[in-house]
């Protein structure tokens, strides 16, 4: 046999309405310790009032605002030592950088060509000196300068050729 279920009315509304008076109940209650503190509250504010007017008398606007003022100054002043140590040197640094003169590039190129074949008469002269007779010698020096010398018109001809 199965279980019928019944649709009753009734019964419905009757708990429907026992859940409304149970939150009705739990708001009042509420609005109730609202009203109690509300009333403490007031109670208590007059007192709260007259010990604030005590200590708002002590502070004097003026000096209060003497005191920050000072001590912002002072801290601002702080700051501003601080950022000028910092600063300074890097601003003379870049300074220093301003006042260096650039090599054009056309030097900066002889220079390492220059070194570059002073390397190699390093080596020639150390081979010479212990493999080579001294005529060969002076003929070698001969061939070194005439190599830098062509090595430098040739920098400077591709220089002002190709805009290094």
């Amino acid at each position: 046999m199965a279980l019928k279920k019944f649709d009753v009315p009734d019964i419905d509304n009757a708990i429907s309405e026992a859940k409304d008076d149970e939150q009705r109940k739990q708001e009042a209650a509420q609005a109730e310790k609202i009203a109690c503190a509300l009333g403490y509250t007031t109670k208590k504010l007059p007192d709260i009032l007259k010990n604030m007017q005590g200590v708002v008398l002590q502070l004097d606007a003026r000096k209060f605002a003497a005191v920050v003022s000072e001590e912002l100054r002072k801290t601002a002043d702080e700051m501003v030592r601080q950022f000028k140590s910092k600063i300074e040197p890097m601003i003379q640094r870049a300074e220093s950088v301003d006042r260096r003169k650039r090599l054009p590039n056309l030097i900066v190129y002889i220079y390492r060509v220059t070194y570059i074949w002073l390397l190699f008469f390093l080596m020639m002269v150390i081979y010479a000196n212990t493999k080579i007779l001294s005529d060969e010698l002076t003929g070698l020096i001969v061939f070194f300068f005439l190599s830098l010398i062509i090595s430098i018109i040739a920098v400077i001809f591709l220089t002002k050729r190709y805009k290094w």
